[in-house]
């Protein structure tokens, strides 16, 4: 079972890898707009991948409230068009609570806090160089402190900086609505920090933390918040967890 007990200040971030077996016991517990959109996949890697977060973020919030996750309410609607594809908010009695889904690769990660929104973000390193248009997602400054790194160095770099970005966009709810060059995060070889952005939210208030998916990738955590910092409690589960995983605290 997975231990979804949340003490203040806490958020938690659970790391799965995709489902790679009959997904009939995944899919039994989903709604029905979530398999209307995992039927949109083309690529069966990215259907599995999108079917292990929901199930993973039905499961983590479940054992929060104490239900089963095919009672878990959760809302992706998009503000911007009928699609179901937007930021996943938790439909609950009591306090909120805040959740973010990412996927990459064969990573899955969904974070869970009461302590404001959140967003997780999670990068395969590239293997091969950034294309040009790559680059306009960088500030100028965020260019330069990758550029000054050796070149085999860059491609994680890249990828460092661009987490930290969608992270606190995914926060926000805004995501890629709000052009991640209009962004200024720290750079690669900083501690994770948001510099500037074009919204109401003081940079300040908005919580940046590297997170450890392991070796080739990169994720960053963003919390909104203005109590004091944030506990980060990371665990790595089976798709299909038989018991409660052994937790890895970051201060």
């Amino acid at each position: 079972m997975i231990d979804a007990v949340l003490a203040a200040g806490e958020c938690h971030v659970w790391w799965a890898a995709p489902w790679d077996r009959p997904v009939e016991s995944l899919v039994r517990v989903l709604g029905e707009r979530e398999l209307e959109r995992a039927a949109l996949f083309r690529r069966e890697p990215d259907r599995r991948r999108f079917l292990t977060g929901s199930w993973l973020l039905r499961t983590v919030v479940a054992a929060r409230l104490g239900i089963g996750p095919g009672d878990v309410v959760v809302d992706r609607s998009c503000p911007d068009c009928t699609r179901y594809h937007g930021k996943p908010r938790i439909r609950a009695d009591g306090p909120p609570l805040h959740v973010s889904v990412s996927h990459s690769g064969d990573r899955v990660a969904v974070a869970l806090t009461a302590e404001g929104p959140l967003g997780v973000d999670v990068e395969a390193v590239p293997a091969s160089p950034v294309d040009g248009p790559a680059w306009s997602v960088l500030t100028e400054h965020e260019r330069s402190a990758v550029e000054a790194l050796p070149p085999e160095e860059r491609y994680e770099a890249f990828a460092k900086v661009w987490v930290r970005k969608e992270a606190a966009l995914k926060a926000t709810g805004h995501g890629l609505r709000l052009p991640p060059g209009r962004v200024e995060v720290s750079g690669p070889a900083d501690d994770p920090e948001l510099l500037g952005w074009p919204l109401d939210i003081p940079p300040g208030h908005v919580r940046l933390r590297s997170l450890e998916p392991g070796r080739g990738y990169v994720a960053a955590l963003a919390v909104i918040s203005t109590g004091p910092a944030v506990r980060v409690v990371e665990s790595r589960v089976a798709a299909v967890p038989a018991a409660a995983p052994a937790p890895v605290v970051r201060g």
